[in-house]
């Protein structure tokens, strides 16, 4: 059976949204190869041309997998089929979304050839607006405060900062690298009238401590795999 990895949402007490309603966290296909060396958030962006018909049969294998989490889905595929895979998740009843992994993790030189085929951000985010249109809540992944801007045009629940490949260089970014980029984005999104949650990738360490959060994030998605 495919295996899964999941990050669960911690968002700031109290929060400082009133009503903030968001899942209860990510879930997505582990990589084809997983390594102690090799990031998740990164192995995730490693080619897997049968991943969303190896995501769907763990889904069907494990119905309570997703339950209460965002589903990540690599909705640059050039194969996928927004009606077809929006009808699937929801007979499994999958009711939130996230474009994770995402191209936006790329780095900014091959972001622009991918752009140039057509396999860039703007095709996530139009897959992403077909899901909304079907139904489902959106968590949108972002990596700078140009594809922020963009995204809360969807209005997703919440924008998922992620860091690019590069940032993992030497090792888990840096609080500090983290903040940066999501103060950013909020900035970003804040000035076209956006008024949603702003999540980080964070480390189970770090969930305790919300006293040391950069003050633009609303909330840590945590890496706690299973599988």
């Amino acid at each position: 059976m495919e295996k899964f990895l999941t990050w669960r949402i911690v968002l700031r007490q109290p929060p400082r949204q009133a009503g903030l309603f968001l899942p209860g966290g990510l879930i997505a296909l582990a990589a084809p190869l997983r390594h102690a060396g090799l990031p998740d958030e990164v192995g995730l962006l490693l080619p897997n041309r049968d991943g969303l018909r190896l995501l769907i049969e763990a889904l069907g294998a494990d119905p309570g997998a997703a339950e209460g989490k965002a589903v990540g889905l690599f909705l640059a595929d050039p194969f996928l089929h927004v009606k077809t895979l929006a009808a699937q998740l929801a007979e499994m009843g999958v009711v939130w979304v996230v474009n994770f992994p995402s191209v936006e993790q790329q780095d900014r030189e091959f972001s622009q050839q991918l752009a140039d085929v057509g396999l860039d951000s703007g095709l996530e985010l139009a897959r992403l607006a077909g899901f909304r249109d079907a139904g489902f809540g959106l968590l949108a992944a972002v990596a700078d405060a140009d594809a922020a801007a963009e995204a809360v045009a969807l209005d997703p629940a919440a924008l998922l900062m992620l860091p690019r490949v590069g940032d993992f260089a030497a090792g888990f970014p840096s609080f500090r690298q983290r903040g940066a980029a999501a103060a950013e984005a909020a900035r970003a999104a804040h000035a076209v009238g956006w008024s949603g949650a702003v999540l980080g990738l964070g480390k189970a360490e770090e969930a305790e401590h919300q006293s040391l959060w950069p003050d633009a994030l609303d909330g840590l998605a945590i890496r706690d795999f299973a599988g």
